[in-house]
């Protein structure tokens, strides 16, 4: 598999580099579980992006709240915090604060493959997500308001994840590129960080 690309402003770093004190997560194929892991090891708060963007009933959270929130949260964490996701109405705020920028940019079918086992999961599960919200497997396997459906109608536009994500990104930021599984599993193992059971 090619190397993704990323722009040329950021700072590519090795995957052993240690972190920084305000970390994001971005990309697909397990960031919230890492963005965990990493919170956990050096505690740190765990902003999950998901959870303030939406509200029961799968209503979106209006932007200018949404972003009030996040400032609030990440401005009484002085000491550091580790969001995960990308949210376009938000991303300018963690742009200009993190300092270490992770991407996932998984191969397809393993990010596939992961969110159709996660969708699954939370279908069978009943579990709450995304601001008290439930999945179900009627919505994932039978209509379009399904994050496998998602996944496979942008397929294209994840072969550009990385470039994408760092074009944005502040000029200079340590940026973690991880393509594989495998480079995935060694993060892991350089950083001692652990996946919840």
């Amino acid at each position: 598999m090619p190397v993704p690309a990323i722009a040329d402003h950021v700072n590519r770093v090795q995957l052993d580099t240690p972190l920084g004190r305000k970390v994001a997560v971005m990309g697909h194929g397990g960031k919230t579980t890492l963005a965990a892991a990493i919170a956990e090891k050096h505690s740190l708060e765990h902003i999950e992006l998901d959870q303030i963007a939406n509200l029961p009933g799968w209503r979106r959270r209006p932007i200018e709240d949404f972003r009030s929130i996040l400032t609030e949260r990440m401005s009484v964490n002085p000491n550091g915090w580790v969001t995960d996701h990308y949210h376009s109405e938000v991303v300018d705020i963690i742009h200009e604060q993190a300092d270490s920028l992770i991407v996932l940019h998984l191969p397809f079918p393993v990010m596939f493959w992961r969110r159709f086992k996660r969708s699954i999961r939370r279908g069978l599960t009943g579990e709450l997500v995304c601001g008290g919200n439930k999945e179900t497997l009627s919505q994932h396997l039978f209509t379009r308001n399904s994050a496998i459906y998602e996944m496979w109608q942008k397929r294209h536009q994840y072969r550009r994840i990385s470039e994408s994500i760092s074009r944005v990104a502040r000029p200079g930021v340590n940026f973690y590129l991880i393509s594989s599984a495998n480079q995935l599993n060694r993060f892991y193992r350089f950083h001692g960080l652990k996946r919840a059971a």
